[in-house]
């Protein structure tokens, strides 16, 4: 065995999340795709000079003698793990943690508290997931791979260490980056004070009935309600669960919302425009003139994309220069189109019922498929592209190596938005006030209730939100326990973007405005 490296030294801990309900959906081939997964891993750590400590089950403890070795093999993993042609639908997603210190070594193994540290973060986080200590982070920030930044993630109490933790994540340009919340000492607390506070404010409200039921109903001052004049952005606070701060003029009846390049983008219908504002002091930037109406928006690839579903084409805007500067023709004419991006590509729905990916790099379509009945959204995630179709209640699970559909599902009544998170996707039905929870990895189906008319879904921030645009609300979901807090928005709220630590909603007028 080679001498293990030692002076300073960056350890990586890896593990395969779900692993068991993974051995419950492929019986016997688990071992094949365990053994799979260790092969795709091991290259990636030779190939950057990592040294095996230690594999137990589905678990890697890697040392490098260099951090950027470090990150440049935990990203390489990630992105092969992701690229896999895995059997039978499966999905292989992997957790890492890294730190750097300055470790005892002995009879081939490491001793000291770094170790411990590594192991900690690591198991903090979620399948896909690349954790930093802020050690690590100060030594590889300057020498990232091309196409990966970090995240703050705050500071975070761990389990058997002292002190707490900066945290940080490593965001990959094309594979996912918005996770529930870590799985740390401080995460649990607060959802004990929030069961804890449930139950406080429950007796309360029994007691309180009478005498004051405007609380009881929660519509009082406390209730973190806002009324949000129509044509505004809101600005939620993901966590105290109120509207801080409200972006008029965002364009006449702004639909869709993105978040990138440190702002967030406004797709208005009525007046064909992007509207593009700072996200982090949500000051107005710029406003975009279209020459097609923008019914879908996504970021990525370093540059934002708008479907014009009503003429059948992709637009790509540079945000150096806040113009587009390519075009790209998807589909023939239709009344609606819808876009995300991720799994390796840009990817247009269009009212059509057909589904292309588009090639980044050439601003091209480079394959086409078939899916449901009026395609009202779509995301890219889990290994998958997802296509909500309005026209059928149902999803469509699509390949996005052949662009062809593996599976569909039915879901709630009129299905119009979807987002990826917390390892499933999350789909609002308009017409039952239902948001229904698929499983990525089982095909099983949750559904909870949320507000009226629910449209914009998206995930992040630790949560799923949802607009419901016929109540002038936006419900909080927690991914873990399905539970349901409701922020009082006003008018009609309909699209939903979470980024630079916000929850940004787009408010149109409502029907009685």
């Amino acid at each position: 065995m080679s001498e293990l490296p030692s002076g300073t030294v960056t350890f990586l801990f890896t593990d395969i999340e779900g692993s068991t309900a993974l051995l419950k959906q492929l019986g016997g081939r688990y071992g094949e795709a365990l053994a799979e997964h260790q092969r795709i891993l091991r290259a990636a750590f030779a190939a950057h000079g990592g040294h095996e400590v230690d594999t137990q089950g589905d678990s890697f403890f890697v040392a490098f003698r260099r951090a950027k070795d470090a990150i440049a093999a935990a990203v390489a993993g990630q992105r092969d793990l992701v690229a896999h042609e895995w059997f039978e639908g499966a999905r292989v997603s992997v957790r890492m943690g890294l730190h750097t210190g300055e470790p005892q070594v002995g009879e081939q193994r490491y001793v000291g508290m770094g170790v411990h540290k590594a192991a900690r973060i690591g198991a903090a986080g979620h399948g896909g997931q690349i954790l930093l200590s802020s050690t690590t982070r100060e030594l590889v920030e300057d020498e990232l791979p091309p196409g990966v930044t970090i995240r703050d993630l705050g500071e975070r109490r761990l389990k058997d260490l002292d002190r707490p933790e900066r945290l940080f994540q490593l965001v990959i340009e094309g594979l996912r980056s918005d996770f529930a919340a870590l799985k740390t000492l401080d995460v649990e607390l607060r959802r004990k004070r929030r069961r804890m506070y449930a139950g406080a404010a429950l007796i309360g409200v029994v007691a309180a009935a009478v005498a004051i039921p405007v609380f009881a109903l929660g519509q009082g001052p406390e209730s973190g309600g806002a009324n949000v004049a129509p044509n505004s952005l809101a600005v939620i606070d993901p966590t105290s669960n109120r509207v801080v701060d409200v972006v008029p003029n965002v364009g006449v009846t702004p639909s869709a919302v993105a978040v990138g390049a440190g702002s967030v983008w406004v797709a208005s219908l009525g007046s064909k425009t992007l509207t593009r504002i700072d996200g982090r002091t949500s000051a107005l930037q710029s406003t975009i003139p279209l020459t097609a109406t923008a019914t879908g928006i996504a970021f990525g690839y370093g540059a934002l994309w708008t479907a014009n579903g009503i003429v059948g084409s992709a637009s790509r805007i540079d945000p150096d220069v806040n113009a587009v500067t390519a075009s790209v023709p998807v589909a023939p004419r239709s009344t609606a189109g819808t876009v995300a991006v991720g799994e390796g590509g840009i990817w247009f729905a269009s009212g059509l019922g057909t589904v292309a990916k588009i090639d980044a790099s050439r601003n091209r379509v480079v394959g086409n498929g078939i899916v449901g009945i009026s395609p009202a959204a779509i995301a890219a995630g889990e290994g998958s592209v997802w296509v909500a179709n309005a026209g059928d209640n149902t999803v469509s699970r699509v390949n996005p190596r052949t662009t062809g559909v593996v599976r569909t599902i039915s879901v709630g009544r009129r299905p119009q938005g979807i987002a990826v998170g917390n390892g499933a996707l999350w789909v609002s039905g308009a017409a039952d006030g239902l948001v229904t929870r698929l499983d990525a990895a089982s095909n099983s189906v949750t559904t909870i209730q949320v507000g009226d008319g629910p449209t914009g879904v998206a995930f992040g921030a630790g949560a799923v939100w949802v607009a419901n645009s016929e109540d002038g609300t936006v419900s909080r979901i927690d991914p873990e326990t399905l539970e349901v807090e409701t922020i009082d928005v006003g008018n009609r709220p309909t699209g939903v973007a979470v980024g630079n630590g916000a929850v940004w909603v787009t408010v149109q007028a409502s029907p009685a405005t």
